[in-house]
């Protein structure tokens, strides 16, 4: 017997089959969701008689391995005629525009399941039936072939001799990684304190598929702790997948860095970097045409020899590696990297390729779902990321412009985009407040919504589609996901209606995303939320979706606290005092300054007030300055962490909350003292608010919950900077004299327990 190689119908002839273009003409996107809505309309109409989701399988022996094929067909029919082997396809296409030999790849699909069920049944020959479903008029369009088991097994021949050589590498790369995880140690002499802790509590949480919130201090080595359990638990054989999610793209390359040493320690498997569409293309704009990109120009025909190429020349698939294969193959860099995740162990990327419902990975089935582990970093993040995922707005203008644009060359779709303009105009109409809530999206607005959508639909993919308007494709896309994410909606929204300059804007607001991240999450196998600061714990695992039985880990810091001078300064910062302390307040960061030599990093609420106080700083003249500006982008980003080397004598100014703040890593002498000015309040807002009427409504502490919690992780991830490894160690002013009342002392670490005060 040959070593077992299993593979699913779909990617089986997905490789076999897939040829021709990228092209990212304007095509309306069917998620997984509503494509199995689909799938279970068809269904319902089935006889009593037929069958459907049929588990099928059947097992070929070539070249010494066994390749075990296995699926489940749609549905199987029951006719006068025989059996009816039913693949249903939802379609953005118009019904006229498909004919019989449209998708290749779906037909083999068809006769994939045809073989195994002819041989199940001991069948001579077998009736295929296509399904193509019109997802939006729900217009149905059949085809219907007929194949003996001679042809299907002749036909799957074929398609096992020009897979079996690529299932030969993907074996060779799974042997690879089996070997080596078993013997595979810890990359460091020894373990930081409490780092042995958090990655025994990451295994077995993994292990027993529950879920686990951890809070591990700066320093402990969060990343090497939770993705070297992770990797152990493959060889469990139950965990197939891991998903590396963060926020930012600092973590993702300590993330990388970590892999690289645990490869080192003689790890070997692949991972694949994901990065934004927008900044790995090639092309100086994104579109994704053949005619104007030779990247994305006969893609398929060159993608499956440019994914065993770096399979099997590299392990570590970073953006650099990447663009390095994607350039030698002529394939999008972008698109490569996706279709790298469905064969390498470990993906690293962004929240929303997981969580955001507009781009999260539609490849990732249930069943593959079951198998993968998330490793969520620096999670604090992901309760505000979650509520802009789970948000949405339209806005009146929008549409009347859209009207007036299309004018006569498309009557309906001009009435459309007017209709939604005057439905919303209605909702103002007997409200002169600037913003309110309203309690449902009137049945005509959401109607005509539709009607926008399916018109435009039609619009945009009509004969002078490169002459579109962007806007209109836009408003499109922000209409349907308005549609989409109004189908989540419930008591953890509001429908906030706001008035700017004759304008109205309509927005779903998420609240409390925990039951969206609840719901997410539920479909893996473990999901580990881990960061520095991710506590208040209740406060958090109410946000994130936790549960009773999950586990919850709370290390104490590796470090010293003689390692840290805190100071706390009772100066006010509030709005209506800064005009009047913003000289104190610059004294009070020059005498940090002189006092404690080197590189310092201060930390204001907002651009406006570290301008303010800047200004004040630059009088004294013996210490270099530099300061955050609004929109940077990477390079300048960099150049501004560039100028801290060790040595210096440099006070940085930076916004609270923003880039600089957290996952920066300066170590040993580049950063020697930290300022925070303010308690990281957001400034009072409607949505806010809202936000603390929802939870003093549910018992909680509404103003904690809207204010307090949020504003002061801001604070902690910021002081988070200093200390960053058992050598360093500096000083962090908190300047504000709220710091010193009850409610934000106990919200310290246990480092920060010895302060003095600054009078």
């Amino acid at each position: 017997m040959g070593e077992k190689f299993t593979v699913s119908v779909r990617e089986l002839m997905t490789y076999v089959y897939r040829t021709g273009n990228i092209d990212n003409r304007f095509r309306s996107s069917t998620s997984l969701t509503e494509g199995t809505m689909i799938h279970q309309e068809v269904q319902n109409e089935y006889k009593e008689s037929d069958e459907k989701e049929v588990y099928l399988e059947y097992s070929f022996t070539r070249e010494g391995m066994i390749i075990h094929l296995q699926g489940r067909s749609d549905g199987i029919l029951s006719t006068e005629e025989g059996p009816v082997i039913d693949e249903i396809k939802s379609t953005s296409m118009e019904i006229d525009e498909l004919t019989e030999e449209t998708h290749p790849v779906y037909w083999a699909q068809a006769k994939g399941y045809a073989f195994m069920y002819a041989i199940q049944s001991d069948l001579e020959e077998v009736k295929v039936q296509l399904t193509y479903v019109q997802k939006q008029t729900k217009e149905k369009k059949r085809y219907t072939k007929t194949y003996t088991l001679v042809d299907l097994e002749i036909f799957m021949d074929g398609v096992i001799k020009e897979y079996v050589s690529y299932a030969r590498i993907l074996l060779h790369i799974r042997e690879q990684k089996n070997q080596s995880i078993p013997d595979l140690e810890f990359p460091f002499f020894q373990y930081r304190k409490g780092q042995k802790k958090l990655a025994g509590s990451v295994y077995r949480t993994i292990q027993e598929k529950r879920d686990l919130f951890a809070q591990a201090p700066t320093g402990i080595g969060k990343t090497i702790s939770t993705l070297f359990p992770a990797i152990k638990t493959i060889a469990l054989g139950e965990t197939e997948r891991i998903f590396y999610l963060t926020a930012k793209t600092i973590t993702r390359t300590t993330a990388e860095e970590a892999l690289m040493k645990l490869e080192e320690n003689g790890l070997i498997l692949r991972s694949v970097t994901l990065t934004a569409k927008d900044k790995i293309c090639f092309q100086e704009d994104t579109i994704c045409q053949p005619d104007y990109c030779e990247y994305a120009d006969g893609y398929y025909d060159r993608i499956n020899g440019a994914i065993i190429d770096i399979l099997m020349n590299e392990t570590q698939l970073t953006r650099p590696v990447i663009e390095e294969y994607a350039r030698k193959h002529k394939v999008c860099p972008f698109e490569y990297s996706l279709d790298l995740t469905d064969v390498v162990d470990i993906i690293i990327g962004d929240y929303n390729y997981i969580f955001d419902p507009r781009v999260s990975l539609k490849r990732l089935l249930p069943e593959n779902k079951k198998k993968t582990a998330l490793l969520i970093d620096e999670s604090h993040n992901l309760v505000e990321r979650a509520r802009e995922m789970f948000s949405a707005s339209i806005c009146a203008n929008d549409f009347q412009k859209a009207s007036e644009e299309i004018g006569d060359e498309d009557e309906k779709l001009n009435q459309t985009a007017h209709a939604v303009y005057l439905d919303l105009l209605k909702i103002k109409e007997d409200n002169y407040e600037q913003e309110f809530t309203i309690d449902e999206v009137p049945g005509e607005l959401e109607e005509n919504l539709e009607r926008f959508i399916n018109r435009g639909e039609r619009y945009l993919k009509g004969e002078n589609e490169e002459e579109r308007s962007e806007k209109l494709l836009d408003l499109y896309f922000a209409a349907q996901n308005f549609l989409k994410i109004h189908q989540l909606v419930d008591d953890h929204y509001r429908l906030i209606t706001s008035k700017d300059n004759g304008d109205l804007t309509l927005r779903l607001y998420c609240l409390d995303p925990s039951k969206v991240l609840s719901d997410t999450t539920k479909a893996f196998r473990s999901s580990i939320f881990f960061s520095a600061t991710l506590s208040p714990f209740g406060y958090y695992m109410d946000m994130l979706g936790g549960k009773k039985e999950d586990y919850v880990l709370q290390l104490p810091s590796p470090y010293n606290t003689s390692q840290i001078d805190l100071m706390i300064s009772p100066l006010s910062t509030r709005y209506r005092s800064r005009e009047h302390t913003a000289d104190r307040l610059a004294e009070l960061l020059y005498d940090q300054v002189v006092n404690y030599p080197g590189n310092h990093l201060f930390f204001f609420p907002s651009y406006q007030y570290m301008d303010l106080v800047f200004r004040r700083f630059q009088k004294y003249e013996n210490v270099d300055t530099v300061a955050q500006e609004q929109g940077m982008d990477e390079d300048r980003r960099e150049d501004f962490l560039n100028q801290f080397v060790c040595g210096g004598q440099l006070a940085g100014f930076a916004v609270l909350g923003g880039v600089f703040s957290e996952g920066v890593d300066l170590r040993g002498d580049r950063l020697n003292g930290v300022a925070v000015i303010g308690i990281g309040l957001a400034p009072r807002s409607f949505e806010k608010e809202l936000i603390k009427e929802y939870f003093t409504k549910n018992g909680k502490n509404g103003y904690d919950y809207a204010y307090v919690y949020p504003g002061m992780n801001k604070v902690l991830q910021a002081g988070g900077r200093l200390i960053r490894s058992e050598e360093d160690r500096g000083a962090i002013q908190l300047i504000d004299d709220r710091f010193l009342s009850s409610k934000y002392k106990r919200l310290f670490p246990e480092d920060w327990g010895n302060y003095r005060i600054i009078k």
